[in-house]
């Protein structure tokens, strides 16, 4: 539901300024650069349809060309930027001197969600094949430590490696993957119909399911069964990518900031998530920075190893884009869920990387 501005904005000042987090939504945007999260339109592609694949330059131009970076990004994410932002820490902009990297040695997707959710890279992690690891995510430790019931731990993901990085057993909290129908014990018919649709919709790769239904299946399950810990997976930003269709990727990035306003405004709808639900925002790796490696990624492309992160709600500072910090790390977010929780990180292991210190008030 779109709530009118006014009152979106009333709550999400009410939410930036009191309370403690009780939830943690997790939402991960895959394979999405720097590049584009900061400054919008990639100058470098702006001229250049035989690497960028644009279809219609005028169009593309005209809906997200602008002359300064900040215009830019506002053009192409508008909510996060004026709305979201303002409200927490946005982490990544090497430009300003503030870093975020991965440490794992592939800077590909599983082995990017991986340290994501388990707080460090896992050398045994070297592919992207669809199979569970023995590591405990930070998911499943939550779950362990606050003593919730199943349906309070959600994943949900258009990509059946979401399901599989989620957790070390099947059995751990509910999961969807790409093209699941929701148990009957938790489903409802609004969820049964979404479902429905992920299977008949086709997409680009097979592998993936449609993203505004994953979307929906997402929020469906949220104010049903209202959960403590959330991981949201999306994918068609990388999908965009790999196909070199930069119109469609920045398309796909506007449409992905309407998904996050609406999140926003159900949450601040919720009774048991106003005023106590962070969001957490990231990627699983970067991709290359010149028009001919833009939409690749794998170890040794450089700019692979840079993504950024952004942490909006009741206990992080209202200080936005952050310039001059100390480098953090993909797997910090892990630690940071966890402090929010009020959970000691190191009972997830005493390697992971530790909570992001400016993503807590003082």
């Amino acid at each position: 539901m779109r709530l009118p501005t006014a009152l979106g904005a009333t709550l999400l000042l009410s939410a930036a300024s009191s309370g403690a987090t009780d939830n943690v939504i997790l939402i991960t945007l895959d394979g999405v650069r720097i590049q584009e999260l900061f400054s919008g339109f990639d100058p470098s592609l702006l001229d250049r349809p035989e690497d960028s694949g644009i279809y219609d330059p005028e169009v593309t131009r005209a809906r997200y060309w602008r002359e300064s970076p900040e215009a830019r990004r506002e053009a192409l994410m508008p909510f996060f930027w004026k709305t979201l932002a303002p409200m927490g820490v946005v982490l990544g902009n090497k430009a300003k001197g503030s870093r975020v990297t991965v440490q794992n040695q592939h800077w590909f997707s599983y082995p990017g969600y991986s340290e994501i959710l388990t707080g460090r890279p896992q050398p045994d992690v070297k592919s992207n094949d669809i199979v569970r690891y023995a590591h405990v995510t930070v998911l499943e430790h939550a779950r362990r430590e606050l003593g919730l019931e199943k349906k309070e731990v959600a994943q949900l993901g258009s990509w059946d490696g979401f399901e599989a990085a989620a957790a070390s057993r099947d059995d751990s909290f509910f999961m969807s993957g790409a093209y699941d129908f929701v148990s009957p014990e938790l489903a409802t018919a609004e969820m049964d119909r979404i479902a429905g649709l992920r299977r008949r919709v086709m997409q680009l790769w097979e592998e993936s399911s449609n993203d505004v239904l994953t979307f929906e299946l997402a929020l469906a399950y949220l104010k049903e069964h209202r959960p403590r810990l959330i991981w949201l997976g999306l994918s068609q930003s990388d999908d965009w990518a790999h196909a070199g269709r930069y119109d469609r990727l920045l398309d796909y990035l506007h449409l992905a900031d309407e998904l996050l306003e609406d999140l926003w405004d159900t949450v601040q709808s919720l009774e048991s998530h106003r005023d106590q639900t962070t969001l957490i925002l990231t990627t699983d790796h970067g991709r290359g920075v010149t028009p001919r490696d833009w939409a690749e990624h794998d170890f040794g492309i450089e700019g692979c190893q840079d993504i950024w992160i952004a942490v909006i709600g009741p206990e992080t500072p209202d200080r936005g884009e952050m310039a001059d910090t100390v480098e953090v790390h993909q797997g910090d977010v892990a630690a940071t869920i966890l402090k929010l929780l009020g959970l000691d990180y190191r009972r997830l292991h005493p390697e992971a990387g530790p909570p992001i210190g400016v993503a807590f008030r003082d």
